[in-house]
């Protein structure tokens, strides 16, 4: 168990820094601030290397799963978040479970705003002042 936590923390630790390098790089290259580039580019290229190593994985059985637990767990996880989410949501298409994918977009995107909103309302800033 010990060795899975060190593998996830490597994962970790590179996946942060990676995500630091783009969206400081984005933010650099572009001069003005309007639409997260970077948090994008982080999301989607994360959501892309989660699907390629859970499918990859699963497919060769002769693998340890330490290369999950480093890459998708640790690495992705540290990443972004987004990604596991994404792949979660695909397989409830893939299972033809259509209801499932449905309320898991909707629960995701508007419970994590709703928590977004309460937590920047208990920490005494206003949302709506400019």
């Amino acid at each position: 168990m010990a060795q899975a936590y060190l593998y996830v923390c490597i994962g970790a630790i590179c996946g942060a820094a990676a995500r630091f390098f783009f969206t400081h790089i984005s933010s650099e290259l572009s001069h003005h601030h309007g639409f997260p580039y970077g948090t994008l580019f982080v999301n989607i290229s994360g959501s892309l290397i989660v699907g390629f190593v859970l499918a990859w994985t699963a497919d060769r059985h002769h693998l340890s799963d330490y290369w999950k637990l480093l890459l998708a767990t640790g690495f992705c996880g540290a990443y972004t978040t987004f990604s596991t989410f994404a792949y979660e949501s695909l397989v409830y298409l893939k299972e033809g479970r259509p209801g499932m994918f449905a309320l898991n977009l909707v629960s995701n995107n508007i419970l994590c705003l709703l928590a977004v909103f309460i937590g920047v309302y208990a920490a005494g800033m206003r949302v709506w002042q400019r």
